[in-house]
């Protein structure tokens, strides 16, 4: 199921190869198997995994044109420009050229980074030419913590790097580009990017192609009207300026706030065959040795040391916050591992700091021992709370495919031995909106490459079940 993207005249399939994280060997051997199976457009980044994506990618397909798979005119190549780090800004005039966003990261649409970027993308794809160029999300720029920013002032910058576009597409170093958003789809959002903006800040529209936004079960603004306003979906603007649409993040869903990843697997497992009473069990014996050692942890520490004895408190606090813990498998993952244990880390060093001052040997010793003890056991409950949180999540997943065939009765059993059956699902919706160009999704491994590819292949579902599914209210 191929697409013609009108002002270019690529013919690409319906499905493409998202390669956000793509970085490993197991990731080119399912670059290599979307491939074989009918794919033919892939969707990059310059700052995907700091440029490692693009070198797999350029690799992969050097190797398979040299094998006599592929000839590299039949694959299209999308590549972006925009994210920064702080390595990254020293050639670059921080007055003009990008903003900063926080302590590590910057944001640019200057034809500066992108000349720049541009030159490393092509060395990284092993190519003379870029497909598809797009400047990848302009409104991280309206977030500028260092230079005031407006909209104004976004459109006027995007409009001096079209015209620089503009000159490339000339010379022949890339075939067309667009524009890659989050919040081109959203009006309400307060860093919205508009569609109309942007296509009047293009002095020669013909070159601007394609745009990227996310389009899923839970968020289909893109595409569906919204019934409490007029404005018309971002994919009907497109239609009227004869502009390619591609959509991302097909399974990981923003819903009511939270990061919701649509894969499911047999109820009672967690994907790698622990079933969900032996995880309640490992749980339960992790809170109550971590219990353990705060309370002799506390028996220990001098009544004066109270600035210590109140960093040691994770058993409970967890324990009082599991409920909420369990609502979001992402969310629990990210608060744990990137919150949770790098300030247990600093309190650790803290107690040993403490404990290097003790009189005796000895006592240095035990303390050390109980460090040891207390990391090891707060890592174990930290990897038990998230698996529990994953068979959450899977649960709820489950109630959601239930629903799908229930809306959608050809939705049912879609592939015998699938990976996630939701996901599938999942990609079929998106897949049958006449309105999409091109599927972005990651297949970093074999399982999901071939859900993907028997979602691409079924029947695209009929008006009547989509607009059944859209009515649903947990879709709206």
């Amino acid at each position: 199921m191929n697409r013609l993207i009108p002002k270019s005249g690529r013919c690409v399939s319906k499905l493409g190869f998202g390669s956000y994280r793509a970085s490993m060997p197991n990731h080119s051997k399912a670059l290599i198997a979307a491939l074989e199976g009918g794919v033919n457009i892939i969707d990059t980044g310059n700052n995907f995994e700091n440029g490692a994506s693009e070198s797999l990618i350029g690799n992969t397909l050097d190797y398979m044109e040299k094998m006599g798979k592929i000839t590299r005119d039949t694959i299209t190549l999308v590549t972006k420009s925009g994210y920064l780090g702080a390595s990254g800004i020293a050639a670059f005039d921080s007055k003009r050229d990008y903003v900063q966003l926080n302590e590590k990261t910057y944001h640019s649409v200057s034809p500066k980074v992108i000349e720049q970027q541009i030159q490393s993308s092509m060395q990284r794809l092993k190519t003379d030419k870029l497909d598809i160029f797009m400047i990848n999300s302009p409104e991280r720029m309206l977030m500028s913590k260092n230079r005031r920013y407006t909209s104004a002032q976004l459109y006027k910058d995007l409009s001096e790097s079209f015209r620089y576009l503009d000159g490339l597409v000339a010379n022949g170093n890339i075939g067309s580009y667009g524009v890659c958003s989050n919040t081109m789809a959203f009006p309400s959002a307060v860093d919205h990017v508009s569609l109309p903006e942007v296509i009047k800040a293009c002095s020669n529209p013909a070159n601007f192609a394609v745009i990227e936004v996310p389009f899923n079960l839970y968020e289909n603004e893109a595409i569906i009207a919204s019934g409490n306003d007029h404005t018309k979906p971002v994919a009907e603007i497109a239609k009227e300026n004869n502009i390619f649409v591609m959509t991302n993040r097909p399974i990981n869903a923003i819903a009511n706030g939270q990061i919701r990843v649509l894969v499911n697997h047999e109820l009672g497992a967690n994907g790698k065959g622990t079933a969900e009473h032996e995880i309640m069990a490992k749980m339960e014996s992790s809170f109550e040795r971590v219990a353990k050692l705060e309370s002799d942890v506390m028996s220990e520490l001098p009544v004066e040391e109270e600035s210590l004895t109140s960093k040691f408190v994770w058993g409970q606090i967890l324990s009082e916050n599991l409920a909420r813990l369990a609502q979001n498998h992402f969310a629990t993952r990210h608060y744990l591992t990137q919150q949770v244990l790098p300030e247990l880390e600093r309190d650790l060093v803290d107690l040993y700091n403490f404990a290097k001052q003790l009189e005796t040997k000895q006592d240095l010793a035990a303390y050390q021992d109980w460090i040891h003890n207390y990391k090891e056991a707060v890592d174990t409950l930290v990897k038990n709370i998230v698996d529990y949180a994953y068979i959450d999540t899977l649960r709820k997943n489950n109630d959601l495919d239930r629903i799908l065939s229930a809306l959608c009765p050809s939705l049912k059993d879609p592939l015998p031995d699938a990976h996630s059956p939701l996901s599938i699902k999942a990609l079929r919706v998106l897949l049958s909106h006449k309105e999409v160009g091109t599927v972005f999704t990651g297949m970093r491994d074999a399982p999901y490459v071939k859900d993907a590819l028997f979602a691409a292949k079924q029947k695209p579902l009929d008006q009547e079940d989509l607009n059944d599914l859209w009515r649903c209210p947990i879709f709206n």
